[in-house]
C-alpha cells in the first residue's frame, strides 16, 4: 500500500512540473517518446513505472530523481512547500546480531571489573 502512495506521490509531482510548462501529456509523450495513455497511468499512480521511466520522464519536464535521507526528508519538504510525508519502514532497522551477541565492554568498565588490563 505504501507503493502505492510512493507511485501517487511521483506522479502528482510529473503532472505539476508537466502543467507549469503548460504541456499535454501528448506533448511530454512526444519529447519521451512514450504514449500519453502510459504517461496517464504514471502520473495517476496506476503504473510501477522502472527508475529510468521515471528518470526520463522527469528530465523531460524538469525533474531529477533523487534520493533524500529520511532524516533531512521533513526539511526538505518544507523547503519546496509540501506537506511531509511518513514512511511505513523504519528508519532504524535492528539486526539479529543485536539480540544475540553481548556487545564488548568498554575500556571504563573492563578496568573497574579489575579483568581489564593495566
Amino acid at each position: 500500500m505504501e507503493q502505492k502512495k510512493t507511485r501517487e506521490r511521483l506522479g502528482l509531482q510529473l503532472a505539476a512540473a508537466r502543467r507549469e510548462k503548460g504541456w499535454t501529456l501528448t506533448d511530454l509523450g512526444q519529447r519521451t517518446g512514450n504514449a500519453a495513455s502510459r504517461l496517464s497511468g504514471i502520473e495517476n499512480g496506476k503504473f510501477n513505472a522502472t527508475v529510468d521511466a521515471l528518470a526520463q520522464v522527469g528530465e523531460a519536464a524538469g525533474l531529477a530523481l533523487t534520493f533524500v535521507p529520511t532524516e533531512r526528508m521533513e526539511e526538505i519538504m518544507a523547503l519546496i512547500g509540501r506537506p511531509s510525508i511518513t514512511t511505513a519502514y523504519p528508519t532504524v532497522v535492528r539486526s539479529l546480531h543485536d539480540d544475540v551477541f553481548i556487545p564488548d565492554p568498554s575500556e571504563e568498565e573492563e578496568s573497574m571489573s579489575g579483568n581489564g588490563r593495566p
